[in-house]
């Protein structure tokens, strides 16, 4: 058998075992030396391939499939500088546990570093950001045995406990053109049995001890897809008198019992009330916080104890106080803790939303007389948004307004907040939308839409998707925190200020648009967004580049103020 034969076969055998593990998207970077890989897959009727040209986008075109499925993904580009434009989209996978498989083509290894065509030291390039990374071997030296044990090896690591993106580089010679080799043998499959790891009975004895010695428990939700079980047993917990749960848009948690909007109340709490706010114990789970205010309130004020869970059992101390890492589920957890708890006398509960009372007039009282400005766009959104549709968040200011707005903890939300970065809301949004089918929106500024407007450079937008375009001229949240909004620089380096609009990239990628700067043509507009039609839309929300800034400092102030 010939070498280029050979190195079909290692192909082949990769291909096998992604189908064996339950791999079906697969999107494509165009490329030369990936056509064994781009040829055996499109061949293939049991994998839908996708194909994007811009690799940082199909990264998040494919993180945003996986985000929905919860299933691996692959990713396939070709040998260079191609995989390393899929750095933020894994980098973002890897602290959002999301499964992603990146099959990256690559040189044989005795022409790396020769001067020869796109060839740079591919083998771990991504290591800091992947759970596992390996290299298949060449055609003179592979073995269809090691080849499965790598890839094998590669979907563990993938898709259990603590999943995350994988790299799997792969050496092609040529000739990379011609049919695909079939080998007859079957591929083995190499079943993972998982434990199931749950606390011992005297583990769970000893945190419920614990438990009954505090009167004030804070439980604080961070980033986490919808979950009903959990949200279940947090509302439960949270009928307690001495607990209090803590959720952002993020968290996919709510109820009427839940605090939601909680820099709202976090901002309004003075030196002198922070002993009845403060707990006694914090109990954490999953992924980060969006909110400033809070970390810096519960960095600022310790608990007595601070317990976080998670099933990758990662020391997360976001709050400098951890003295208990607890491996579970937090669902699971919560769901066995609750039957043994007994009820302790607590204002904490009321003292919390005492101030939420205060908190949500003042936010009513404010907007009612503010004027046009980010603050109130996100008021308008907030208020005619249908119930049901997933909301995609754009990093930066959109994001932090979300939190302020009730209306929005009713929806399944999600953002790139692992690493939360600006360069690919977009493309997720789209790869979202595509998979899931729901009426997907995307709430995103102007400089994170304008960053990844390829990600409309693809033929899979589909009627589902709506994207709302707050164009204030810039990066306006750079006018809100300490330290930019004081300096000579702000437009140029910071703010990044521009006259650009959204309308020539909606007529270049065929979306229907619309535009409002006003509160009449915003709430105009809104009823054309959220209608059924048979194509993709761009709404341009344009309101003042410098207001914003002074209109939120404000409303902040507002909210501290005496009923």
């Amino acid at each position: 058998m010939n070498k280029a034969v050979s190195d079909k076969k290692v192909v082949k055998t990769l291909i096998d075992i992604c189908l064996s593990e339950g791999l079906r998207e697969v999107v494509i970077s165009p490329g030369s030396r990936n056509a064994p890989l781009t040829l055996t897959f499109a061949a293939h009727p049991d994998f839908e391939c996708f194909s994007i040209v811009d690799e940082r986008s199909a990264g998040f075109f494919a993180l945003g499939i996986a985000q929905q499925t919860q299933r691996p993904v692959a990713l396939v580009c070709t040998s260079g500088s191609a995989l390393l434009n899929y750095a933020p989209a894994i980098a973002e996978a890897y602290y959002q546990n999301i499964p992603l498989v990146v099959l990256s083509a690559d040189r044989p290894m005795e022409w790396i570093d020769q001067a020869d065509g796109q060839t740079i030291r591919q083998f771990g390039a991504l290591d800091n950001i992947v759970k596992y990374s390996c290299q298949l071997p060449t055609s003179k030296n592979a073995s269809n045995w090691y080849v499965n044990r790598l890839v094998s090896e590669a979907f563990y690591h993938c898709q259990h406990k603590d999943a995350g993106p994988v790299h799997i580089n792969v050496p092609l010679d040529e000739p990379l053109y011609g049919k695909t080799v079939h080998p007859e043998d079957k591929q083995r499959q190499i079943k993972q049995i998982i434990s199931s790891s749950s606390l011992s009975d005297q583990d769970l004895n000893l945190l419920i001890e614990d438990w009954h010695k505090h009167d004030k428990v804070l439980i604080v939700a961070g980033l986490r897809k919808p979950d009903t079980k959990l949200q279940q047993t947090l509302r439960t917990l949270a009928e307690m008198e001495q607990v209090v749960v803590l959720t952002e848009t993020t968290s996919n948690v709510n109820g009427e019992s839940i605090v939601t909007g909680i820099d709202k109340v976090v901002s309004t709490i003075t030196e002198d009330e922070v002993h009845f706010f403060k707990p006694s114990l914090l109990i954490t789970f999953d992924g980060a916080v969006v909110s400033k205010m809070v970390k810096k309130f519960l960095r600022d004020y310790k608990a007595k104890e601070h317990w976080h869970i998670s099933v990758a059992n990662h020391h997360l101390d976001t709050y400098k106080q951890l003295t208990t890492s607890i491996e579970a589920e937090p669902a699971d957890f919560f769901e066995k803790l609750i039957p043994q708890l007994t009820p302790v006398k607590s204002r904490y509960r009321t003292t919390w939303f005492n101030r939420v009372e205060r908190s949500e007039k003042h936010h009513e009282e404010y907007l009612a007389k503010n004027g046009w400005n980010d603050l109130k766009v996100m008021a308008h959104i907030a208020r005619l948004l249908p119930e049901k549709w997933q909301v995609q968040w754009g990093n930066s200011s959109a994001i932090r307004y979300a939190q302020l707005f009730n209306e929005f903890y009713n929806q399944d939300s999600f953002c790139n907040r692992g690493t939360s970065g600006i360069d690919g809301c977009v493309s997720t949004s789209v790869g979202a939308s595509y998979i899931s089918k729901k009426p997907t929106l995307l709430i995103v500024g102007d400089l994170s839409f304008l960053y990844d407007s390829n990600g409309l450079w693809n033929n899979y937008l589909q009627a589902n998707l709506r994207i709302i375009v707050i164009n204030n001229g810039g990066g306006g949240i750079f006018r809100f925190i300490p330290g930019p909004s004081d300096s000579e620089e702000l437009e140029t380096f910071f703010e990044a200020s521009h006259q650009l609009n959204v309308e020539p990239l909606a007529n270049m990628y065929g979306l229907d648009y619309l535009m409002a700067n006003s509160e009449e043509l915003l709430n105009e507009s809104l009823e054309q967004l959220f209608s059924e039609r048979n194509k993709p839309i761009i709404l341009e929300v344009r309101t003042p580049a410098k207001e914003n800034a002074g209109v939120l400092k404000s409303y902040f102030k507002r909210l501290k103020e005496e009923l």
